[in-house]
Protein backbone atom coordinates (compact mmCIF):
# COMPACT_ATOMS: atom_id res chain seq x y z
CA UNK A 1 0.00 0.00 0.00
CA UNK A 2 2.83 2.33 0.62
CA UNK A 3 3.89 2.04 -2.72
CA UNK A 4 0.91 2.87 -4.39
CA UNK A 5 0.63 6.26 -2.14
CA UNK A 6 4.67 7.21 -2.72
CA UNK A 7 3.76 6.40 -6.27
CA UNK A 8 0.42 8.60 -6.03
CA UNK A 9 1.77 11.44 -4.51
CA UNK A 10 5.06 11.65 -6.64
CA UNK A 11 2.19 11.94 -9.55
CA UNK A 12 0.08 14.39 -7.64
CA UNK A 13 2.91 16.83 -6.38
CA UNK A 14 4.09 16.40 -10.50
CA UNK A 15 0.77 17.27 -11.72
CA UNK A 16 0.71 20.58 -9.54
CA UNK A 17 3.56 21.85 -11.12
CA UNK A 18 2.36 21.30 -14.35
CA UNK A 19 -0.91 23.09 -13.21
CA UNK A 20 0.41 25.81 -11.80
CA UNK A 21 2.55 26.82 -14.80
CA UNK A 22 -0.89 26.64 -16.87
CA UNK A 23 -2.90 28.61 -14.41
CA UNK A 24 -0.08 30.99 -13.95
CA UNK A 25 0.13 31.64 -18.04
CA UNK A 26 -3.42 32.14 -18.05
CA UNK A 27 -3.17 34.80 -15.28
CA UNK A 28 -5.39 32.85 -13.14
CA UNK A 29 -5.19 31.65 -9.26
CA UNK A 30 -3.44 28.08 -8.93
CA UNK A 31 -6.68 26.85 -6.80
CA UNK A 32 -5.83 23.48 -8.87
CA UNK A 33 -2.40 23.24 -8.48
CA UNK A 34 -2.82 23.80 -4.61
CA UNK A 35 -5.57 21.16 -3.91
CA UNK A 36 -3.48 18.45 -6.20
CA UNK A 37 -0.13 19.72 -4.04
CA UNK A 38 -2.31 19.21 -0.57
CA UNK A 39 -3.41 15.86 -1.83
CA UNK A 40 0.09 15.06 -3.02
CA UNK A 41 1.27 16.00 0.70
CA UNK A 42 -1.51 13.76 2.25
CA UNK A 43 -0.85 10.61 -0.06
CA UNK A 44 3.10 11.13 1.29
CA UNK A 45 2.11 11.01 4.73
CA UNK A 46 -0.18 8.64 4.79
CA UNK A 47 2.78 6.54 3.13
CA UNK A 48 5.21 7.14 5.66
CA UNK A 49 2.95 6.54 8.02
CA UNK A 50 1.95 3.05 7.06
CA UNK A 51 5.79 2.07 6.53
CA UNK A 52 7.93 4.37 8.94
CA UNK A 53 11.22 3.30 6.61
CA UNK A 54 12.22 6.57 5.28
CA UNK A 55 11.80 6.94 1.19
CA UNK A 56 14.44 7.55 -0.68
CA UNK A 57 14.67 8.11 -4.60
CA UNK A 58 15.40 4.65 -5.37
CA UNK A 59 12.20 3.66 -3.85
CA UNK A 60 9.82 5.06 -6.92
CA UNK A 61 11.99 2.84 -9.54
CA UNK A 62 11.46 -0.10 -6.85
CA UNK A 63 7.83 0.68 -6.48
CA UNK A 64 7.16 0.84 -10.14
CA UNK A 65 8.88 -2.84 -10.48
CA UNK A 66 6.58 -4.29 -8.26
CA UNK A 67 3.33 -2.34 -9.63
CA UNK A 68 4.54 -3.48 -12.53
CA UNK A 69 5.34 -7.32 -11.89
CA UNK A 70 1.84 -7.38 -9.61
CA UNK A 71 3.84 -7.97 -6.37
CA UNK A 72 1.49 -4.76 -4.46
CA UNK A 73 -1.41 -5.87 -3.16
CA UNK A 74 -3.99 -3.67 -1.72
Amino acid sequence: MSDILILLSTALMALSVILAIASLARTEPPRGAAIAFVFGLAAMFAGAWIDPTPFRVQDLGLSWQRLLGGDIRL
